[in-house]
């Protein structure tokens, strides 16, 4: 068993017969148990009181956490916004490249040549396919086909038959 100690203080006697009348309920064995768990009680509600201070100060905390990573994620959907734009314009400068190219170097015909009757030749004969293009530039297939793919449709500049591409001579 623990060794005990005592402890002594001083107070009035107004304020010793005030204990001595709350100790003579029957929660309290004596005035030494009253003063023993007005003690305890101060102790256990300070801790609480702390601990809840903590929380506090911790949803505080997450608070401005969760504000910080919202500034940050805003941040960082701007920048990626600014990277795509600027994917964007430099693929449209080099599509406007590659067009300036393939109108150079695609075959030509008369703007009313039409590959459906007898009277013209085939496609073959009058144009290229974007592989071949492609080849003679040193390009990507695909981009060739794509950018003609727009010459022909959006500017009308280009024309194709089963895959073979030639340029509209106005």
């Amino acid at each position: 068993m623990a060794e005990k100690t005592t402890v002594a203080f001083r107070v009035d006697e107004s304020v010793k017969n005030e204990w001595e009348q709350a100790a003579e309920n029957p929660e309290y064995n004596s005035l030494s148990h009253l003063i023993r768990l007005a003690v305890q009680r101060e102790i256990t509600e300070t801790e609480s009181a702390r601990r809840t201070a903590q929380a506090d100060t911790n949803t505080g905390d997450n608070a401005e956490i969760l504000e910080s990573l919202s500034r940050l994620e805003k941040a960082t959907e701007e920048i990626q916004e600014e990277v795509e734009a600027v994917a964007r314009e430099e693929e449209a400068e080099r599509n406007y490249g590659l067009e300036q190219v393939l109108l150079e170097i695609l075959p030509t015909t008369p703007g009313d040549y039409a590959p459906s009757g007898s009277d013209y030749p085939d496609p073959p004969q009058v144009g290229q396919t974007p592989r071949d293009l492609a080849g003679r530039i040193g390009a990507d297939t695909s981009d060739v086909e794509d950018v003609l793919d727009n010459l022909e449709g959006k500017m009308g500049q280009v024309r194709e038959s089963v895959g073979y591409y030639w340029r509209i001579e106005s």
